[in-house]
């Protein structure tokens, strides 16, 4: 079944007659949905019905998005939100850029992680004991959907680019805000072609932050994701 695209450019009726758009920024978790029992594939499918969207904005291709090919890291989309784009009239947008733009970010980070790795071992060997330190401390502590969408996490990840751009280089910062400022451009046209209405973003949690803050700046109506999924679930930890 193929999907309903919202066009970004072209405004549906009259933009100032209307309120401005809503935009959820939703953390994902790709493939560790699998493994973390207070945020799991199905409780994804279930946020995202309850947040009623309008449209969703996803961490795809255009390419990838029509033609649904599975994805090997970002699983939630053959487990959770391919099937809801068939249960629901879900108009959808792609974030992630085209050709030739999606290569040249990829070569950059790539460069940067095979020049660190030839010029400073060391440092690499100790990048990946804190990755692996941070993730199973957040793996303790994301018990629940608002866990995941905390500011705590937020802080977290934002503290880990700045220290991943300053060891990588300006390569891999390059990359990390020109990718995050693709996303950004389409989320803002989305929002402006579809005034009245409510977009959630499906991003992999290590974006939000950035999203979060560069919208919290702009005209749209940014939600506070954590505290529409507060009361999901009576008791359930929303933070850590």
């Amino acid at each position: 079944m193929g999907v309903t695209l919202a066009i970004a450019g072209i405004s549906q009726g009259t933009a100032s007659a209307a309120d401005p758009a809503e935009v959820i920024v939703l953390s994902t978790l790709h493939q560790l949905h699998a493994q973390t029992d207070g945020y799991s594939f199905a409780d994804l499918s279930d946020v995202i019905e309850q947040l009623h969207p309008d449209i969703l904005a996803v961490e795809l291709t255009a390419v990838d998005l029509e033609s649904r090919r599975e994805q090997s890291t970002k699983q939630e989309y053959q487990h959770s939100v391919f099937p809801l784009l068939d249960k629901h009239n879900y108009d959808v947008v792609p974030l992630e850029p085209p050709q030739p733009l999606y290569d040249e970010l990829v070569s950059l980070f790539r460069k940067a992680q095979k020049d660190l790795s030839e010029q400073n071992p060391a440092g690499v060997e100790s990048f990946n004991l804190y990755m692996d330190s941070l993730f199973e401390m957040l793996g303790e502590r994301w018990v629940s959907p608002g866990a995941v969408n905390s500011r705590a996490t937020d802080i977290l990840f934002e503290s880990k680019h700045r220290f991943q751009s300053a060891l990588f280089g300006p390569e891999e910062a390059q990359a990390w805000q020109g990718w995050n400022q693709h996303f950004l451009q389409q989320i803002v046209r989305t929002a402006d072609a579809h005034p009245d209405k409510r977009i959630l973003v499906l991003v992999g949690a290590e974006h939000a932050y950035w999203l979060r803050a560069h919208l919290a700046d702009s005209e749209i109506i940014l939600l506070d994701t954590q505290r529409l999924l507060a009361d999901r679930k009576k008791g359930a930890r929303s933070d850590f």
